[in-house]
């Protein structure tokens, strides 16, 4: 199973516009995933993933590697990348 993590921001006008489509995709899936808000990480996954620009999207797959995409994301790209 993959786990999706978004990093937005609140004063993001991109991070706005994308997500309702992420929201959408998440929700119409069987995914786990997690909203992260960059100037409010108490995680610490923002350093981790070394987030540098916002909306990024990271792709965890089941053995531990990753994926980013960054910038809003159209709705079929996402839900490709979530098979």
């Amino acid at each position: 199973m993959i786990k999706v993590l978004k990093f937005y921001a609140d004063w993001c006008g991109p991070c706005k516009t994308y997500a309702p489509v992420f929201d959408k995709v998440m929700s119409e899936s069987n995914v786990e995933y997690e909203n992260i808000n960059v100037d409010k990480d108490t995680t610490g996954l923002a350093a981790k993933y070394k987030v540098r620009s916002i909306p990024l999207t990271v792709f965890i797959n089941e053995d531990g590697t990753s994926t980013k995409e960054l910038g809003s994301l159209s709705e079929e790209k996402l839900k490709q990348l979530i098979k």
